[in-house]
């Protein structure tokens, strides 16, 4: 398996930076997001960009792509799977240790349905797959990400929108990075990581109201205080 080199602080906020300057990740709109996609890549054994295009956080939960997770688990040395059945009903994958088998994980169209897999009716295969390998991972190799990862697939049930949680999270990652700063430039740094997830709040509330008149009926908005 390829190690990772953990990055020190100051090259993680250097290039989450500018990876959030960059534009081209659209999930990730601050360098405090940044810099939890980064550090979530290093404590499973994923370099910085890679990090950032295959691993979204959502609800504090790292969501890795099932291309991702699969070339984890051949590249291990000390896991393999083999796909047993895949069509557009079933997805079935059986998991070894060496050479001995250690268990099978089976994820079926009608398992889909009963999750709300997301894109079930356009890539049956693709989205079977990802919630079979995901599974099975889980279940007998967890070692290989040092922890439980998820698909987004898995993950779909989540409103898509910034959150007070999503929030909530950001801030107290720069807050981690501001009591680490060793040196004047890290907390010039953590302080505007800090300000920056602030001055998204009124953005968040507005938001969070909006949707709130959107999906609940008129009658029982009233019942429900404003945030």
């Amino acid at each position: 398996m390829i190690t990772v080199t953990q990055l020190p602080l100051q090259e993680v906020m250097s290039i989450a930076k500018a990876f959030a300057e960059s534009g081209m990740f659209v999930d990730t709109k601050s360098a405090a997001q940044a810099i939890v996609k980064i550090q979530a890549g290093q404590e499973i054994g994923m370099p910085p960009f890679a990090a950032m295009t295959g691993i979204h956080i959502v609800q504090g939960k790292p969501t890795i792509g099932a291309g991702l997770i699969a070339s984890r688990v051949k590249g291990s040395g000390k896991y393999d799977y083999k796909v047993m059945q895949q069509d557009e009903k079933i997805c079935s994958i059986d998991f070894y240790q060496g050479k001995e088998k250690i268990g099978n994980s089976t994820f079926t169209i009608e398992d889909a349905k009963k999750a709300l897999t997301k894109n079930i009716d356009k890539f049956p295969k693709n989205m079977l797959f990802a919630r079979a390998i995901s599974n099975g991972v889980k279940w007998f190799c967890p070692d290989v990400f040092s922890g439980p990862v998820y698909v987004p697939e898995e993950m779909n049930h989540v409103i898509e929108e910034t959150s007070h949680k999503d929030l909530t999270i950001d801030i107290q990652s720069s807050i981690n990075i501001l009591k680490s700063s060793t040196t004047v430039e890290e907390l010039q740094n953590s302080w505007a990581l800090i300000g920056s997830e602030m001055q998204k709040i009124p953005d968040v509330l507005k938001t969070k109201n909006e949707m709130k008149d959107k999906l609940l009926p008129e009658s029982s908005n009233s019942a429900i205080p404003a945030v």
